[in-house]
Formats: C-alpha cells, structure tokens, sequence
C-alpha cells in the first residue's frame, strides 16, 4: 500500500498545483499548449531516445507484449466503434472521436511517474511500444475518419496530416533509439547526461500541465461521460488483464500492460474533439473526471495485482 500511496500521492499533488495556478490565474491556462508542447516535443523524446538507444533488443522486441498490447489497445478501439455506430447509431465523426477518447491511455503524462515508482525505468519500455502502437496506427486511423467526416470545404490533404503524426518527435525519437540499438552504437556519456538533464523534468511538467489543462475544460456529467469513464477505467483494463492471461505474459510486463490500460483518457483526444468540432464537452469532461475517477480506479487495480504488496 506504501508503494502505491508513493506513486499516487505526489502525482495528485503536481496536478492539484497545475490546477490551482489555473483556477487562481497564477498562470494562464492558456500557456498549457506551451507546456505540454514542451513535454510531447522535447523532454519526453529525449526520455524515450535514452531509453530505447540504451537498452537490449530483446527488451524492447518481447513479441507478446507488443502483440497483446496492441490488440489491448486497438481491440477496445474496434469494440466502441462498433456499439457507438450500429447499436447507439451515432454518426461517423462521433463514433470515432468517442473511440478515441475510449481507448487511448494518457501514457505520456500519468504513465511516467507512476511507472518510475513502481518498476523503475527499465518499465519506459513498455510507454514507448505503447507510444509507437497509438502513434503508427491509433492516431492515423482517427485522423483519416475524422477528416473523412469533414465537410469537403474543411478536408485537409489526409496523406500530409498522417505524414506529420508520423515526422513528430515522439515517433521518430523511439525509433532513432531503436536503430541505434540494433546497429550496437554506444550514446557518448556527454550526450546520454544532455538528455537525461532535459527528460528528467518530464514527470513533474507534464502533471503541472495536466492540472493546468482541467482548470481550463468544461466539464459535464451525463449518461455517456460516465459510460465513457466506465469503458476507459474499469472496462480497457479488464480485457488487457484477459489478454495477459491468453498470451501467457507474465511478471511486470504484465503488470505494465494492465496498467497502462487503467490510464485515463490522453489529453490528446480533447484535442482532437477542438480540431474537429466533436463531442467536445463529452471529450473534455470525459479526460477531466477520468482522470480524477483513476486515482481511485488504479489504486484498487494495483491492490489486486500485489503491486506494493
């Protein structure tokens, strides 16, 4: 219990200080862009560059954990699209922003400093594969949908859009990490002590921000916010947990994939409902309480897996 109260604990704090600065207007919500740009395009690539250029590729290739992830991931993708179109006849924008919101974990922003506690860094590994899954094909695929929903007048070239996912430093730093490691590079430790003063301070900014950004979105609570919360929290979780168990994936990586799936929903998918003018009290209430709700949701999920037994 110790182990969990020090993983939630200073979390809830950093984002109840982002979010009294908000509130308080110490600091405008509106430098959260700049925040949380600073995050997704510096401190965290280089976090995830490190990682991936300095570790084995036998540990960043476990077959099974890529594989389950993903269906993890994408299977609850696929699983709410479905009801929100056929069995809730929503519209095809709705369905896939909802979808969206559903399944898309806030790897980036909760992920570090709980994983940092709990399993240390060698478990960033499991962050990038799920980096890379939602980057290569989670993103792309609401993209194309949501711009094909888009009133010819609004469209945008879907090829450039994808392209531009995919030349983000998020995407590309793994990567880079990744071929290094393969080609057996050793980083200079000058390089390596560079990076790591920049992607040490990803935790802590990213929380901040994350506080700074509920004090600004508008929050509902409705039939589907609460339905949202339940798939993403309990639901998301429950099936990666089932998945675990059929791939035979075991010790932390186990953990870890479970875990990651209790995430609230990303940020990110606020985002996107303001991009394309969908869902967007839904979207923003739906990250705002999820996240609230998962302090409490993962705490239970984490006693139940012996985590801080």
């Amino acid at each position: 219990m110790e182990l969990i109260l020090k993983s939630l604990v200073p979390l809830t704090f950093v984002i109840f200080i982002g979010w009294i600065a908000g509130v308080r207007k110490i600091v405008d919500s509106k430098h959260s862009n700049t925040f949380a740009t600073y995050v997704m395009s510096f401190s965290f690539p280089c976090l995830l560059f490190i990682k991936t250029a300095t570790s084995k590729m036998e540990d960043l290739i476990n077959y099974r954990f890529v594989i389950g992830f993903t269906l993890g991931l994408m299977g609850m993708y696929v699983l709410t699209f479905v009801l929100n179109r056929y069995l809730h006849r929503r519209s095809l924008s709705e369905s896939c922003q909802n979808s969206f919101v559903c399944s898309f974990p806030d790897m980036a922003f909760m992920g570090i400093p709980i994983f940092m506690v709990i399993f240390g860094e060698s478990s960033l590994i499991s962050i990038v594969i799920g980096n890379i899954v939602t980057s290569l094909i989670m993103i792309p695929l609401t993209v194309s949908i949501l711009e094909m929903s888009q009133p010819n007048l609004l469209k945008t070239n879907q090829s450039k859009l994808i392209l531009k996912v995919f030349k983000k430093p998020l995407v590309l730093a793994p990567v880079f990490g990744i071929i290094v490691s393969a080609i057996g590079v050793k980083v200079p430790g000058l390089a390596l002590d560079s990076l790591k003063l920049i992607g040490s301070t990803t935790s802590g900014v990213s929380l901040f921000a994350l506080g700074l950004i509920m004090s600004a979105d508008k929050v509902s609570l409705n039939k589907s916010v609460l339905l949202n919360i339940a798939k993403k929290n309990l639901l998301q979780p429950l099936i990666m947990w089932g998945i675990v168990i059929a791939f035979g994936i075991s010790g932390d990586w186990a953990k870890e994939a479970i875990l990651l799936c209790a995430m609230p929903p990303a940020i990110m998918t606020t985002m996107f409902a303001v991009k394309y003018d969908v869902l967007k009290v839904e979207s923003s209430s739906s990250t705002v309480l999820g996240t609230v709700v998962a302090l409490f949701t993962m705490a239970v999920i984490m006693h139940l897996m012996g985590i801080g037994a």
